[in-house]
């Protein structure tokens, strides 16, 4: 596991080793956000009847003519039975929007379209403008009854909930989201609301990835810190691994001689899949597991945190989960060259600028949290054997959660 790998095998490794983690089935109330884990199907046809686009008059358009008067001889509110107009001439039934048309009628004239006469009475302004079909939502004209309306594998959002509530779905089989935990290291970390000495800083990055899962409608279940001990982290670690789906770790996995995180996953039983990937940041990124946990290795410093979790973890899980929404990237160019690297794909900031332009915002190390907060996501700069890549050219640009 020593020889990097490329950024396009790192996710090959990790899908082929990643597990479902299996469905739920829950009151429709509770699944937005969630990943469909069944097909939703038409239980009657969409409209189920000919329904009234427009607040007027249901009538036979082959009556229209003449004076283009007809006298009003019911009226059909929304919730109503279809009704008929009979068998006399020239009649017609002032009829609400959302309401069955009457099943001898074939269309509907609005009312700004008409001049009423009195209470039962009404003429077109303007007879030769009408025909067959206006204003009339044709039974199962959207959908016929037993397609499929929602496929699995499609994000739970209203319009979703809307669609399946019509057809009678009170619950969803839906992805159930991995119990994961979030981890930092480090003996220089303390807590968010300590004062730290000179030579200490305050933990962020479990923050920050907890927030960027959360936004991904992913849960953390617990936030974890190891000390630089091998011993207290390994048996913490064997704790978190039996309790967890996922864990992601920040931090202790790189050359150093307090960096032993790779060596304790592989003590514990489970299985390196790389440990290291031909990138910058986040070169010393690496996956293990076994058949119930996954172990996302993260480089402690910011950027590199950051750029792993969004281009590896968050799009592994919903993977995982069953996602199928399509993901097409936003395309950008840069006024300027940009920098390349004939070993290193390399992951740089970006802020956006107007007519899908963008302009490069590299930090100063994979440290520098700061010019972080200055771009909006990040772009991949595949390896050249050039020193960089003309301005204009389109660059795949992955936006910060």
């Amino acid at each position: 596991m020593n020889s990097l790998i490329s950024p396009d095998e790192a996710n090959v490794r990790i899908r082929k080793y990643l597990s479902d983690f299996g469905s739920a089935k829950l009151p429709l109330e509770q699944c937005a956000g969630r990943i469909l884990r069944q097909p939703v199907l038409a239980d009657r046809p969409f409209p189920p009847f000919d329904r009234s686009m427009m607040d007027g008059y249901a009538l036979r358009s082959a009556e229209i003519g003449g004076n283009g008067r007809f006298q009003i001889k019911i009226q059909i509110p929304a919730g109503s039975p279809q009704a008929s107009l009979g068998s006399q001439a020239s009649i017609c039934a002032e009829i609400m929007t959302g309401a069955p048309v009457p099943g001898d009628a074939d269309c509907v004239v609005p009312y700004e379209a008409t001049e009423r006469l009195d209470k039962s009475g009404m003429r077109l302004l303007s007879p030769d403008a009408h025909q067959r079909g206006d204003c009339i939502h044709l039974l199962g004209s959207d959908l016929e009854r037993g397609a499929t309306l929602l496929s699995p594998g499609c994000r739970i959002g209203g319009r979703e909930i809307a669609a399946a509530a019509s057809c009678g779905y009170a619950k969803f089989e839906v992805a159930r989201p991995p119990s994961i935990a979030v981890i930092s290291t480090g003996d220089e970390l303390v807590d968010v609301s300590s004062a730290p000495e000179a030579h200490q800083i305050r933990r962020s990055n479990d923050l920050s990835i907890e927030a960027a899962l959360t936004q991904q409608h992913l849960p953390v279940a617990k936030r974890a810190h190891l000390p630089d001990d091998p011993d207290i982290s390994k048996a913490r670690l064997e704790a978190l691994i039996e309790q967890h789906d996922i864990l992601i770790i920040s931090g202790g996995i790189s050359m150093g001689n307090r960096d032993f995180i790779p060596e304790t996953l592989t003590a514990l039983g489970l299985n390196g899949h790389f440990h290291g990937v031909a990138q910058k940041p986040g070169k010393p990124m690496g996956f293990w597991s076994h058949s119930n946990c996954a172990v996302f290795a993260l480089p402690g410093n910011p950027s590199s945190t950051l750029t792993c979790l969004h281009h590896y973890v968050i799009p592994a899980i919903l993977q995982a989960m069953g996602d199928t929404t399509p993901r097409i990237p936003r395309r950008v160019t840069l006024e300027a060259p940009v920098k390349a690297r004939d070993d290193l794909t390399v992951f740089l900031p970006v802020q956006l600028l107007p007519d899908n332009r963008a302009h490069a915002r590299p930090t100063q190390n994979s440290g520098d949290l700061v010019r972080i907060l200055t771009s909006d996501g990040f772009i991949k700069v595949p390896i050249t054997a050039e020193k960089a890549y003309p301005p204009g050219t389109l660059f795949d640009f992955h936006p910060w959660y």
